[in-house]
């Protein structure tokens, strides 16, 4: 980090990109706007960079993710050797108290700022692997066929309590949700096949699915967000990504409210393991007999299953660590107590 000199900030939209370079000698700022988010544009930014002395080994991008508004961009830049770190834009919005002002060059100063405050933080993106990424757009077909198969279900209940009814547009309704069911098949076989060819990817899904409620759509959910079980191997990073984790809203000694969860993040990944919560409280022993005591201590349901999710993050990166299966009733014993045994 002794050769960096400056911190890029970069604010995407479908159209243009707006960048702000954070000169780290005298923390001047300067911004570049209305770049075209494409192959033309790519080019005459990194023109702009290099009319300014930007380089790939004196600077540091930092851009939101922002899905696939920057995904061409970041493979451009890290074929280009720059250091890139892509942030979660939660984050970023949590490192400053944001003012009503918003435009896209307010934005990439942020970002630009960011950077240079939490230097010793930033983790550097690199591109997945090409197994990784036809999972997550399988994962995320899957979703979108799913929601679009209870969006079917609900219009076929619906008029199959209508008293005039349409036996042709109920068969229709029964033939598209079939067709669904068939996709979401389809879809699970191939994101299966991708996994087998990977024995190790396998292997840790196999141990993942050991935890009661753990089930295979979860678990292929868990190596997406640990980028193949090598990144974020942190529980509460990886619960404040998803949204779960309380956090305290208190100003002085007159505001306080209720602690909550953010609910930011992938909604179908908090989804999912709000039913596998459900379900290990029903079928663990363990996570029930807490789930009926924080209940009796007046605690709310909605929040002892919030506490059980993160128990389940927690367990799920232990087993990932450990590359072990889940053991139940599984207990540690401190070493030095069995040395004075």
């Amino acid at each position: 980090m002794k050769n960096i000199k400056f911190f890029i900030g970069v604010d995407i939209s479908a159209e243009y990109i707006t960048v702000s370079a954070l000169s780290k000698k005298d923390s001047k700022v300067e911004s570049f706007e209305n770049f075209e988010n494409n192959a033309n544009g790519f080019q005459s930014l990194l023109a702009e960079f290099q009319s300014h002395k930007i380089t790939a080994k004196n600077s540091i991008v930092c851009m939101e993710a922002t899905g696939v508004y920057g995904e061409s961009l970041a493979y451009y830049l890290v074929g280009k050797n720059f250091k890139l770190v892509i942030e979660n834009p939660y984050k970023i919005k949590r490192a400053f108290d944001i003012s009503p002002k918003k435009t896209d060059k307010i934005d990439s100063k942020r970002i630009a700022e960011y950077a240079s405050r939490f230097t010793d933080k930033l983790t550097f993106w690199g591109p997945r692997s090409q197994i990784l990424e036809e999972i997550r757009i399988f994962l995320s077909q899957r979703e979108q066929i799913t929601k679009q198969k209870t969006s079917l279900n609900n219009a076929l209940k619906a008029l199959q309590k209508k008293f005039h009814k349409s036996e042709k547009a109920l068969k229709l309704y029964e033939d598209m949700m079939h067709n669904c069911s068939t996709q979401i098949k389809y879809i699970d076989k191939e994101i299966e096949s991708l996994i087998n060819s990977e024995p190790e990817y396998k292997q840790i899904i196999e141990n993942l699915k050991t935890v009661p409620g753990v089930g295979n759509v979860l678990a292929v959910h868990m190596m997406v967000v640990t980028e193949g079980f090598e990144a974020h191997l942190n529980a509460k990073e990886i619960g404040s990504y998803l949204g779960i984790v309380p956090l305290p809203y208190e100003s002085g000694s007159s505001i306080r409210r209720r602690t909550s969860s953010s609910g930011v993040g992938p909604s179908i990944v908090r989804k999912l393991l709000y039913l596998s919560s459900m379900s290990s409280r029903r079928y663990d022993e363990n996570m029930k007999k807490y789930f009926f005591r924080k209940v009796a201590e007046g605690k709310s349901k909605r929040l002892v299953l919030n506490n059980i999710a993160n128990k389940l993050i927690k367990l799920l990166i232990a087993l990932i660590i450990s590359k072990k299966p889940y053991i139940k009733n599984y207990f540690s014993i401190n070493p030095m107590i069995l040395k004075k045994t």
